[in-house]
């Protein structure tokens, strides 16, 4: 179940180290990507959708071949009115995310473990925040989108829609390669997958990670925008307060308009533990997963951890 799912994962690894050569090989373009954000931002799109959609297109395309299901449902949803309602119960779940990956952060830090996270220099200049917000917002959305609720997502559908989920969620979760963005990637990958499933239209999945992928470019924004902190700390609040009603009250009408959209059953006679155990077991994906593991050690500092240790003993 899990093998073309670890070949995808597999092939971005490779494309994303193939292309980054002229960084660590021409000082020049190092250089140019290290002082210029929009350049970081150029670069960024490049790597995204040639890493995505190259690897996970090949997959899903002959997953598509192979089943005669149809793997990238970028078609009408069964219900207008259900998809908003899901968009908005999607960011949701993206912002108890993100409050979850902050105290899981702050957690860490207090044992003496430091995690950081890969991040792009904000622009000054106009040209350069659109180009920012591009590389953020849109391109993620619809790439990220393509080959996780596509082509990892949508054939794992046949075990059932819950197993489909929770496992591409993982797969969105292995791919971000740091402690910071992986657990909020596995909460919202499990909330997008859901909308997905529940709508029928993976338009719903790149609407609601293009809303959080954009709320993240804004704050950035604000806060280079913003140098008083009181005033930075006091409008973020606002704005939170603000998606946080809208996001539940849309939740809310989702719950009621439901109606008798429900999610696949699963065909096979395997429980959820045994195909999550062959799925995350198998040794294609014990493969990526460790390759993923030790690209995501650059992104931990323990040693204050383990100063403590020292003065313990």
């Amino acid at each position: 179940m899990s093998g073309l799912a670890a070949l995808g994962v597999a092939g971005y690894l490779m494309i994303n180290f193939m292309m980054s050569f002229p960084l660590i090989l021409m000082p020049a373009v190092s250089d140019l990507y290290m002082n210029d954000p929009t350049f970081q931002s150029v670069v960024t799109i490049f790597l995204s959708v040639f890493g995505m959609l190259i690897p996970f297109g090949l997959c899903g395309f002959y997953l598509e071949k192979r089943t005669g299901r149809e793997v990238y449902k970028f078609n009408k949803p069964v219900s207008v009115p259900l998809m908003i309602t899901a968009v908005f119960l999607g960011f949701f779940v993206c912002l108890v995310g993100n409050y979850v990956t902050s105290l899981f952060v702050e957690a860490m830090s207090s044992i003496g473990i430091t995690l950081t996270a890969p991040e792009l220099a904000t622009p000054e200049d106009l040209p350069g925040r659109i180009i920012y917000a591009v590389a953020i917002a849109v391109v993620p959305a619809l790439v990220e989108e393509f080959a996780i609720r596509g082509a990892v997502m949508q054939p794992l559908r046949r075990h059932g829609d819950w197993f489909a989920i929770v496992a591409s969620a993982i797969v969105f979760a292995v791919l971000h390669g740091n402690l910071i963005q992986a657990p909020f990637a596995l909460i919202a990958g499990i909330g997008i997958g859901y909308a997905v499933c529940v709508t029928e239209s993976m338009w719903t999945g790149v609407i609601i990670h293009f809303c959080n992928n954009l709320y993240a470019v804004v704050t950035e924004f604000m806060i280079a925008d913003i140098p008083d902190e009181e005033r930075l700390n006091t409008v973020y609040y606002i704005v939170m307060v603000v998606l946080y009603a809208v996001s539940i009250a849309g939740t809310v009408a989702f719950v009621v308009i439901r109606n008798n959209c429900r999610l696949l059953r699963p065909a096979s006679v395997l429980s959820g533990g045994q195909k999550m155990a062959a799925f995350i077991f198998s040794l294609p994906m014990i493969a990526a997963l460790a390759v993923m593991l030790a690209m995501t050690t650059q992104y931990v500092d323990a040693s204050a951890l383990f100063e403590k240790i020292k003065d313990v003993f």
